[in-house]
């Protein structure tokens, strides 16, 4: 199933926000320092952020790339995930 870059941008945070932190980082959402816990929904989009950029930069074969349509698709996913910061 193809997913819209809206779908695809909600997938990615879910992902990240139902992650465990086991370390030690600063939440900027707050400026606190978090030893463990689930990640905050904007540092979960932070991080996806910088997951889809990554796909940007590296040009990787994957779904909805590899052509002009697939950077186009995961260039929307980004300015819906900057947008819901």
């Amino acid at each position: 199933m193809n997913l819209t870059p809206t779908q695809k941008a909600d997938e990615l945070i879910e992902k990240y926000e139902n992650t465990t932190i086991h370390l030690l980082y600063i939440d900027l959402d707050n400026d606190q320092a978090i030893g463990e816990g689930q990640m905050t929904y904007l540092s979960a989009t932070r991080c996806a952020i910088v997951a889809v950029d990554e796909i940007l930069i590296m040009r990787w074969n994957l779904p909805h790339y590899g052509n002009k349509e697939g950077e186009l698709f995961w260039k929307e996913v980004k300015t819906i995930l900057t947008d819901r910061l």
